[in-house]
């Protein structure tokens, strides 16, 4: 069965990083694990800080395991296989941070991420001399309507009376004349 080993090691053991790879992969090879394909590592920005690290590199790693049948094997009854193995040595080992195992039944290729930006890259058009027109363009065109909207006449706005500008005498007599209206006086 294939499985995808994902694990992080902090931004403090760079230095280590090659060391660190031998100890993990020396992890799979005691479990007669055989590598598959390429080896991945990025170094990116973490989530949240783990351990007082703030940055940390991802490695990937694709592994076969052979199945063993617990079953049939009697003098070995209580010595861990396979990914429980690996997954009880993987949590011992101080330089990982976090890892995790999975199969690799439903997951794409490794680099598939990469292989796939590749080629959007390649299959972008250069741009040339000439604006493309964009939609914002066409609403400057007082031909633009838009097929989902009725269309509506424009009608100009007529002018709206002028106000009389009150001055504080009158305002006063108006705020009387609503009050006694009010109180019925």
């Amino acid at each position: 069965m294939q499985y995808e080993l994902f694990y992080l090691v902090g931004e403090r053991q760079e230095a280590n990083l090659p060391a660190i790879k031998e100890g993990v992969n020396a992890i799979l090879a005691l479990e007669n694990a055989t590598m598959v394909g390429e080896e991945l590592s990025e170094k990116r920005k973490l989530a949240y800080e783990i351990k007082h690290q703030n940055k940390g590199i991802y490695i990937t790693r694709r592994f076969e395991l052979p199945e063993n049948d617990f079953w049939a094997d009697e003098a070995n009854g209580e010595k861990e296989f396979g990914i429980s193995a690996i997954t009880n040595k993987m949590n011992l080992n101080n330089d990982v941070l976090r890892f995790i195992i999975v199969k690799t039944k439903d997951l794409p290729d490794l680099g598939a991420k990469d292989r796939r930006k590749a080629q959007e890259m390649n299959s972008q058009k250069p741009q040339g001399a000439q604006r493309p027109q964009t939609r914002n363009n066409d609403r400057r065109d007082n031909n633009y309507r838009p097929a989902q909207r009725p269309v509506q006449r424009q009608t100009t706005p007529t002018a709206a009376p002028a106000k009389k500008i009150e001055t504080p005498k009158e305002e006063s007599k108006n705020i009387d004349k609503q009050l006694d209206e009010l109180l019925n006086i």
